[in-house]
């Protein structure tokens, strides 16, 4: 088995070689961009979300 694993299309080293700036295969520069592809993907589902409540408001107020 080899010291990396795959993150979508990068190889990610099982550790950090601390070198500054930090390499692309970095586990650390890794765990941040995926974690924050998780909340920009987060914050789209919750606007999905809270317009189409709007919308369903919208169209009680017009039914009634």
């Amino acid at each position: 088995m080899s010291g990396a694993r795959r993150v979508g299309k990068v190889k990610v080293k099982k550790k950090c070689c601390r070198s500054t700036p930090r390499c692309k295969s970095c586990p650390v520069v890794a765990l941040l961009k995926a974690k924050k592809k998780a909340a920009k993907k987060a914050a789209k589902q919750e606007r999905k979300e809270l317009k189409a409540l709007k919308e369903r408001k919208k169209e009680q107020k017009k039914a009634a």
